[in-house]
């Protein structure tokens, strides 16, 4: 941990720089490559940042003027910032510092920063979850502010700054080489959101860190170096609704992974009507979740089989018999075999009665049989429904025979048959396999069909005499009220399908983002929330120089996911060593230019070399991160974090880290910039150690490019 020592040590102390020596990620074999920050400086303060234990902090601050005289200075000339530094402060009443406060104290989570000229952050009006991350801000460019025509300042109106924008933000080098800005046209304000929890122990008084209390779902161990907290953990706090869909399935084994999931399931399926839960070993049923059918003593039943292997589920394909009854507005009973179908629907004798097929509302314009009071049947092909109109659609070939048509009471019963295949595509098409088939069902006000007086959806659940394998269909959530938004892509893009990572689903989404909203609360409803408040600032110190076209490189942001705008995944814990959890993504160089980039150029230019990579990975876990160009293999960029000690150092704090980055220039002591043509595939690898479990973690590339003319 030498290089820990260097950064973080005493050595720090000859610097001038805010936060002292940084180090580089990929130094070149000869040189040395400076990252004494030398230019012109100013800095701004965000608004502050207050919360109690627990607490997140997590929204758009508004817009904050910069100093007059950089207004003054830049106004209609364009600014060149070469590099920018990050703190967290207390101040005094003042303005004046009062301390950095410790890294284990406020966890910068994440951040975003803007300066603006011509540009305004605003608020949307409904967060955007688009990217499997909430974003509820938009740049919007006030047009007609421009002066500058120079085509090669690519995104006047608004600079961003998010590398290394966790808790490594404050170690971590933010500076470019020689030749290489971010440029910005009269710049006027800064803005930030600033994603924050805090950690700060209130029982503690003494020096160092000591966990604080953390929900039961937390994976910290006891003597963590490190608070739980900051992995975003789902506390009992958070209301989260989980909504299943069901389905009947053929083979050996089922999705529905555990006894409560087959209950729910079944009961759903067989619309919650006299069915029995069971759970036990049986070497004659099928593993997993079975729904068992009825017999003449018995009602239909969902067994929950845990023995190691069992039967097979009923044939997915077949020539035998199946029959099932729905039993709702309309009670219908349905017996299929391989010659044919035996209908019996039964309803009010007085009006008319129908059941709609393979439907759940009139707006899926199914297959319906209607029964009058003077004893006909047609078969109707539903309409569209609108708002104010519900169209009964058009009367189709009969197809039915009625063999009776009775009348017991109040009750009209009708007893019909047909061939399984439909007379027309409008026709239903029956099947003598077992099956769950979703059905709607009305009955009128008369005998006249016009509008319904009740309607409701309902299932028919068609069973042989072999059980039936129940899977889960689709799976949603609600978090607080708000729809979970994974966002979790396929090969090549992404592994973590593939890997069945827990967060890309919402039943296992065991923390993350989507629980750690602005002034959520982290800890469980059943843990007291420790009183006092605390209160800080960001500090953001931005280095300058006036910009010189004929010197001067912009540096447009290239963006990347490992996870693949997922936004965040988990690092499950391993069974076997070395405990190393790998995640893999694949893409091609251009897809990644971000935000303000015009596109356009794309297609008049040859690419673009990298000029600074900035990772971004969370505290307890991360071990590296590899960019490759993936046509020649060569390694772009590998980061390493550089883990606090806890010397006593500034910023030296145990297991926190820092991320130094790659940098690439023309100078002393760093590499050639590598460069990619917009086609390039390109390989990103994340390596986190998961000898436990973590949750909310990241792994984004968070770098500066250059266009090749």
């Amino acid at each position: 941990m030498a290089a820990c020592s260097v950064l973080l040590g005493a050595a720090a102390a000859a610097s001038t720089n805010m936060n002292g020596e940084y180090l580089i990620g990929n130094p070149a074999a000869t040189g040395t490559y400076s990252t004494e920050y030398t230019d012109e400086s100013f800095t701004v303060y965000s608004e502050p940042i207050s919360a109690r234990y627990s607490q997140t902090y997590w929204t758009m601050q508004p817009n904050i003027p910069l100093p007059d005289d950089i207004v003054a200075k830049f106004n209609g000339k364009v600014m060149a910032i070469t590099g920018y530094e990050v703190d967290q402060v207390f101040r005094n009443e003042d303005g004046t510092d009062n301390g950095s406060v410790p890294i284990y104290w406020a966890y910068n989570h994440h951040y975003m920063a803007w300066l603006n000229g011509a540009a305004d952050l605003v608020k949307l009006d409904k967060t955007d979850y688009s990217s499997g991350h909430p974003r509820k801000y938009k740049v919007v460019e006030r047009m007609g502010e421009r002066v500058t025509t120079d085509p090669k300042v690519l995104s006047p109106a608004s600079a961003l700054f998010s590398e290394g924008n966790g808790g490594e933000f404050r170690k971590s080098y933010h500076g470019y080489p020689r030749g290489f800005a971010q440029l910005l046209e009269s710049p006027k304000t800064f803005s930030v959101i600033p994603m924050q929890i805090d950690t700060r122990n209130r029982e503690y008084n003494g020096t160092g860190f000591r966990p604080g209390p953390v929900p039961k779902i937390s994976s910290q161990p006891a003597d963590a170096v490190y608070s739980g907290l900051i992995e975003c953990p789902c506390s009992t706090r958070r209301d989260i609704r989980v909504v299943r869909t069901y389905a009947v399935c053929g083979g050996t084994a089922t999705a529905a992974s555990d006894a409560g999931m087959c209950y729910e399931g079944v009961a759903t399926v067989l619309n919650a009507t006299g069915t029995v839960n069971a759970t036990g070993s049986r070497a004659d049923l099928p593993i997993g979740c079975s729904i068992v059918p009825a017999t003449a003593s018995a009602p239909a039943k969902a067994y929950f089989n845990t023995a190691p292997a069992g039967a097979a589920c009923a044939a997915a394909s077949g020539s035998g018999a199946v029959a099932g009854a729905m039993n709702n507005l309309v009670q219908l009973h349905v017996a299929v075999n391989a010659t044919g179908v035996t209908i019996t629907a039964t309803g009010p004798a007085d009006v008319w009665f129908a059941a709609g097929f393979n439907a759940q509302s009139m707006g899926d314009t199914p297959y319906a049989i209607v029964m009058f009071p003077d004893g006909s049947v047609q078969e109707r092909k539903i309409g569209t429904v609108s708002e104010d109109h519900h169209d009964p659609g058009t009367e189709l070939a009969t197809q039915v025979a009625v063999v009776s048509n009775t009348v017991a009471g109040a009750l009209r019963t009708v007893v019909m048959t047909r061939a399984l295949a439909g007379k027309t595509p409008d026709h239903y098409t029956f099947t003598n396999v077992p099956s769950v088939v979703p059905m709607i069902n009305a009955i009128g006000a008369g005998a006249t069909l016009v509008y319904h007086k009740v309607k409701g959806p309902s299932h028919l659940v068609l069973l042989g005499t072999e059980p039936l394998c129940l899977c889960v269909g689709s799976v949603g959530a609600t978090i607080d009220g708000q729809v979970y938004a994974g966002n979790c892509n396929p090969e090549p893009y992404s592994d973590l399908l593939a890997q069945h990572n827990p967060s890309c689903y919402p039943d296992t989404y065991r923390g993350g983002l989507q629980c750690c909203k602005h002034q959520n609360f982290l800890l469980d409803a059943d843990q007291e929330v420790p009183p006092g408040v605390m209160t800080y600032f960001m500090k953001f110190r931005f280095y300058y120089q006036p910009y010189d076209p004929a010197y001067h490189h912009d540096l447009p942001r290239w963006y990347w996911q490992t996870e693949n705008n997922h936004g965040e995944y988990d690092v499950t814990a391993c069974t076997v060593e070395p405990c190393v959890h790998t995640i893999t993504s694949h893409g091609t160089a251009g897809d990644q230019m971000w935000g303000g980039f015009p596109q356009e150029l794309k297609q008049t230019t040859k690419g673009f070399q990298f000029v600074y990579c900035g990772g971004h990975c969370h505290a307890p876990s991360c071990l590296s991160m590899e960019l490759y160009n993936a046509e020649t293999g060569d390694l772009i960029c590998r980061q390493e974090p550089v883990i606090g000690q806890g010397t006593g150092g500034k910023y030296d704090e145990p297991g926190y880290i820092a991320l130094p980055p790659c940098v690439w220039g023309n100078e002393p002591g760093v590499n050639p910039p590598p460069v990619m043509q917009w086609d390039t595939p390109i390989t990103s690898i994340k390596r986190n150690n998961n000898t436990l479990s973590h949750t909310g973690e990241m792994a984004s590339w968070q770098c500066r490019v250059s266009i090749v003319y």
